[in-house]
C-alpha cells in the first residue's frame, strides 16, 4: 500500500474510532442534539416525499445489481465489478457487527419512517461510502478525463451527503451515526481497492 493510501486509511479508521469513543462517552450529544433540531425544523411535505426517495436509493439492494452488473461485464470485471462487490459485501456484514457491538440506539423522537435495529455506524452511509467510495476511486485512476473526473466526483458526493441527509431527516439516525458509516465505508474503499489491484490485476 502506497504511503498515500495508507495515510488515507488511517485517517479514516482512526476518524471512526474517535467518533465511537466520543458517541459511546455521551461527548457527542450535544451535538446531534442541536443538528437534529435544526434539521427536524425544516420538514415538510414535498421534502419528506423527496427525501424518502432518497434514502430508498441508497440502499443496499439498489447497490448490489450495480455491483454484479460490472462483475458480469468482462471489461469491467477486474477493474470494478470485483474490487466493488468486496467493498460492498465486507461492508455490510461489518456494519452488521459494528451495530452489534456499540449497541447505539437510534433517535425515538422524529420517525418519519420505520426502521429497527442499531443506529452507530449508519448501514446506508457505511455501505454508500464502501460502494460508491471506490468506484469513484477507480474511476479516478483510470479516466484520462479531468472534466468526467470532476463531474463523478461532485455527483457522487452530493448523492452520499443526500442520503446522510435523508437518514437524519426522517428520524432514523443521529448525525454521528452518519459521519462514522462514511468514515468506515472510506476506509473499507481504500483497502478493497489495494487488495484487488494487488493481487487481481498482477
Amino acid at each position: 500500500m502506497d504511503k498515500k493510501t495508507t495515510v488515507t486509511a488511517a485517517f479514516f479508521v482512526v476518524s471512526f474510532a474517535l467518533l465511537a469513543f466520543f458517541t459511546l462517552t455521551g461527548r457527542m450529544d450535544n451535538f446531534n442534539y442541536s443538528v437534529t433540531a435544526w434539521v427536524y425544523g425544516l420538514e415538510n411535505a414535498p421534502l419528506t416525499v423527496i427525501l424518502k426517495i432518497i434514502t430508498n436509493a441508497g440502499e443496499w439492494f439498489v447497490y448490489v445489481p450495480l455491483a454484479l452488473i460490472m462483475v458480469a461485464v468482462p471489461k469491467l470485471r477486474l477493474k470494478y465489478g470485483i474490487p466493488a462487490l468486496t467493498s460492498l459485501t465486507i461492508s455490510a456484514g461489518l456494519n452488521n457487527i459494528l451495530k452489534l457491538c456499540f449497541a447505539v440506539p437510534r433517535p425515538d423522537t422524529h420517525r418519519l419512517i420505520a426502521e429497527t435495529g442499531y443506529g452507530f455506524p449508519s448501514g446506508h452511509a457505511m455501505n454508500g461510502a464502501a460502494f460508491i467510495g471506490i468506484c469513484v476511486l477507480l474511476f479516478l485512476r483510470y479516466s484520462v478525463s479531468k472534466a468526467h473526473k470532476l463531474i463523478i466526483l461532485l455527483s457522487a458526493a452530493l448523492f452520499m451527503a443526500a442520503v446522510g441527509f435523508s437518514r437524519v431527516y426522517l428520524g432514523v439516525h443521529n448525525p454521528t451515526d452518519i459521519i462514522a458509516g462514511y468514515a468506515m465505508g472510506l476506509f473499507l474503499c481504500q483497502c478493497a481497492a489495494f487488495l484487488c489491484e494487488n493481487f487481481l490485476q498482477s
